[in-house]
């Protein structure tokens, strides 16, 4: 597009007609309130019928007028002249108009030339595009980018990178974020799990195992108890006879089994000392021939020994039962052959039942005590031994968590390098427009190490917040330049205090292609618009 005349009546600064010529490069110079940025308004209002931010509701007339009036000729991108009448009255709406090559027409039909209101602003109000919010500058910016298939981008990972991506994800953000919420959930699951082991090992701290008591009198108490119930039983001389009976043939069984232990328990002490000395040496001989073993013989050998060895343990846990059942029936059968010898009328011995039944009665108690308390014992113990399991399970889940955490890092890492590369792919449609200007798309934050998409605008990699105004005026220019090549436009460009960039060479820069404006303070001066290249020529004869 391009601005080739001017004329105004009752706008701003200027209360009577105003005319001008627009050049390929025009210079607008004068003083402060001259009305130079009126020529800026009065091509926005032509177009929009709003005021430099696009509101539509500021009266832009003068106010000595009831009316303003604005006419603009201008060649559209195509080659064709056109020429545009926009009139609002201050007090009627219904004498408002637009005409359009001499034909009324609505807002919406100039929306072919100016495409989109806010691209319109940026790029004439270069102030316009700089004070929006971030997220508005990247989505004017983004509904002029092409649409970029992130699939192509995801096809350039390795096959080790799209292995732990499992598939292009969709939604770059939304997988980033349900990537950092799994993330949080696995470290909170730790923190509840070391809890657990905190509580676990408190009880290990906190828990006393004493010893396990035995109770050493059942013999004794067994002999007591069969000695009161004989003494409260009538007996006879027969019963006496078969009672010793009895006792003998126990007494005969006990020595018997007592005999086969000790000689088991001899043959098994020699049998594993052998079996020890055969299995820990390699230069061995057979214990049965003499004989030199080779390796496996030798290996052959100490098996069978084992088998020996285990069956000889088999047989002596047997015996040992057998001893202790037949030691239990002699105590018995001992009690009832002393009460049988001893007592004859349970009513001649008062005292000595009394007393037997107190000693009773105490050793029941005593025995009583100590079962309590082993029962406390193997609770604790129980409690610490299950404590311990748990600490080992819960370790193991920690280290289970810490490994989907790494996993998930991994993956991360691959989905924002992804993303990255998506955006730049992206942005290089419009950053290869960009000289000294820099737009920062992306950040990573420090809180949760989660990649964002964010738009920082830097010139010389600086923040426009300690800029000069020379350097804001620059970045301006290029992010307005940007502008026209993405959405393919080619609007004017307004540079105003000129004056302060004497050290760049934006005709140089801009000029080429398109048209531009430059508005420049001179103190004193009325409003002048002429046309740079005359001057130029002039300067150059």
């Amino acid at each position: 597009m391009k601005i080739t005349y001017l004329k105004t009546n009752g706008f701003r600064k200027f209360e009577d007609t105003f005319e001008t010529q627009i050049y390929d490069i025009t210079e607008i110079t004068g003083g402060n309130a001259k009305g130079k940025t009126t020529i800026l308004y009065a091509i926005i209002w032509a177009f929009l019928g709003t005021n430099l931010t696009g509101d539509d509701k500021v009266w832009l007339g003068n106010k000595k007028c009831e009316g303003c009036y604005v006419e603009l000729h201008f060649i559209d991108n195509a080659g064709n002249n056109h020429i545009l009448i926009r009139y609002r009255n201050r007090y009627d709406s219904k004498m408002n108009f637009i005409m359009l090559d001499n034909k009324k027409i609505e807002q919406k039909y100039l929306q072919t030339f100016y495409k989109d209101k806010k691209l319109f602003l940026s790029i004439l109000n270069l102030n316009y595009f700089l004070h929006k919010k971030p997220t508005e500058q990247k989505e004017l910016i983004d509904n002029y980018l092409p649409e970029i298939d992130i699939k192509a981008v995801y096809n350039k990972l390795s096959d080790y990178e799209k292995s732990l991506l499992e598939g292009c994800p969709t939604n770059m953000a939304q997988y980033i974020q349900e990537l950092n919420d799994n993330k949080k959930m696995y470290e909170n699951q730790i923190k509840t799990v070391k809890g657990k082991i905190d509580y676990a090992q408190s009880i290990i701290d906190s828990t006393t195992i004493d010893k396990i008591l035995t109770f050493e009198k059942d013999e004794e108490l067994s002999l007591d108890r069969q000695q009161l119930s004989y003494l409260t039983t009538d007996k006879n001389s027969a019963i006496r006879t078969k009672q010793e009976k009895i006792v003998n043939e126990l007494e005969k069984q006990k020595s018997t089994l007592e005999k086969q232990i000790d000689d088991l328990f001899s043959k098994m002490q020699e049998g594993k000392k052998k079996y020890l000395s055969i299995k820990n040496t390699t230069d061995v001989c057979c214990p049965l021939c003499g004989q030199k073993l080779e390796e496996k013989g030798r290996l052959t050998t100490i098996i069978n020994m084992k088998k020996d060895l285990e069956a000889s343990y088999d047989k002596k846990v047997k015996l040992d039962k057998e001893f202790l059942i037949i030691k239990g029936k002699l105590a018995v059968e001992k009690a009832k052959l002393y009460s049988a010898q001893n007592v004859s009328n349970n009513e001649e011995y008062p005292g000595q039942i009394t007393t037997l039944k107190e000693k009773i009665s105490h050793l029941e108690q005593e025995k009583m005590d100590i079962e309590k308390h082993n029962n406390i014992v193997t609770i604790n113990q129980k409690n610490v031994m299950t404590s311990k399991e748990d600490i080992t399970k819960f370790n193991i889940k920690i280290q289970e968590l810490h490994g989907l955490i790494e996993n998930i890092k991994k993956v991360k890492d691959i989905a924002q390098k992804l993303y990255i590369n998506y955006l730049e792919e992206k942005m290089k449609y419009a950053t290869k427009h960009l000289k000294n200007v820099k737009i920062q798309y992306y950040k990573v934050s420090k809180e949760d190490e989660i990649l964002k998409e964010d738009f920082i605008i830097l010139y010389k990699n600086n923040e426009l917040k300690n800029l000069s105004r020379s350097e804001t005026i620059a970045t301006m220019l290029e992010i307005g330049n940007m502008l026209n090549k993405v959405a393919n436009t080619n609007f004017p460009l307004f540079i105003d205090d000129s004056e302060s960039c004497a050290d760049f060479n934006f005709i140089e820069d801009y000029a080429k292609d398109t048209q531009i404006l430059i508005s420049r303070v001179q103190k004193g001066q009325e409003l002048t618009i002429s046309n740079y290249n005359d001057k130029a020529m002039q300067i150059a004869a």
